[in-house]
């Protein structure tokens, strides 16, 4: 037998048994694919392919060393800056800090770090809201907590009035050295001490608190609506509210809110999470404790992104 009869002439079974013809209008039948076990989906799982190349360029190296180097600093690194990381690690310091890179940077330098470090805000804002997600699945509330601090950068620190348009890192030096140390007792002030304060003209005083009337202020009340006996589990009821007259849209967004309660081991036992505009009416929300006569519960919220929004209550189930 030649090589194309071999070739054109049809496979037979070993059995010797006749094959059947395949149909001609219906293709050869697809195996399904294989079953895949089933596994959660992490929260940082395709992060990386969102996050753009960093560098940290030889015009960079001399601002960082001095940052790295200077007392100020709270997080040192021990080795020679030269990895993208080294720059995002202390980025992240320095807009914790008020975004102060000092003077060794050239304008076209500086133009460059402040495009990078839009880009870099946006990806660790990313990441910890990930980590809080985390958080919260694991009932660790100490962790959720930090992870939410470590977020708005600047809570509880002067610098939080950075966070207002048209103050900068001068007039907040200025804002502090008068008693004014947070967004809310900023918006408590009468718009004509303002410019006093900060020696502007009008209307100055009257945009800052124009554009402070959007920053959220929210009021939290907590009581236990059923107590237990023993070990059993008591039913604590919290009412989150916002008393801004309009709902708030902080530099063009809705902010998200997080409510949490935990007890003194630092377990998390209630996680809740939504907008703003949902607490305008006040929003009641109850869960249940299982703890010993006595024990107190904390509860605190805060928006997400911004600082000076924190608020806490504490309560004896």
């Amino acid at each position: 037998m030649t090589n194309a009869a071999r070739c054109a002439s049809p496979p037979t079974p070993r059995n010797n048994a006749p094959l059947l013809p395949l149909p001609k209008n219906n293709p050869r039948p697809r195996l399904p694919p294989p079953r895949r076990s089933p596994r959660r989906d992490s929260p940082l799982r395709g992060l990386r392919h969102r996050v753009p190349l960093i560098y940290l360029l030889a015009p960079e190296k001399g601002a960082f060393t001095g940052i790295n180097n200077d007392p100020s600093t709270r997080w040192h690194l021990r080795e020679p800056l030269a990895l993208p990381w080294h720059k995002v690690f202390l980025v992240a310091q320095c807009e914790a800090a008020g975004g102060d890179y000092g003077e060794k940077l050239s304008l076209q330098a500086r133009n460059n770090l402040y495009a990078a470090r839009n880009r870099i805000v946006k990806i660790l804002g990313q990441v910890l809201r990930a980590c809080a997600d985390v958080m919260g699945a694991r009932r660790d509330a100490v962790g959720l907590r930090r992870t939410l601090e470590t977020w708005r950068g600047v809570e509880g620190l002067a610098t939080e009035l950075l966070q207002v348009p048209g103050i900068g890192p001068k007039k907040a030096d200025v804002l502090v050295k008068h008693g004014v140390q947070s967004v809310r007792q900023l918006a408590d002030l009468e718009f004509y001490h303002i410019e006093r304060i900060l020696c502007r003209n009008p209307p100055f005083g009257q945009k800052v608190l124009r554009s402070l009337a959007h920053f959220p202020r929210l009021a939290l009340v907590i009581d236990v609506a059923r107590r237990g006996e023993g070990i059993e589990k008591a039913i604590v009821r919290a009412v989150l509210g916002c008393s801004n007259r309009e709902i708030p849209v902080w530099k063009e967004k809705a902010p998200s809110v997080t409510l949490a309660a935990e007890i003194p081991d630092g377990k998390l036992v209630f996680f809740w999470r939504g907008k703003v505009k949902s607490l305008m009416a006040g929003k009641e929300l109850a869960f249940p404790v299982e703890a010993a006569p006595d024990q107190k519960v904390f509860v605190w919220a805060s928006c997400e992104e911004i600082a000076g929004t924190y608020v806490t209550g504490e309560v004896k189930v």
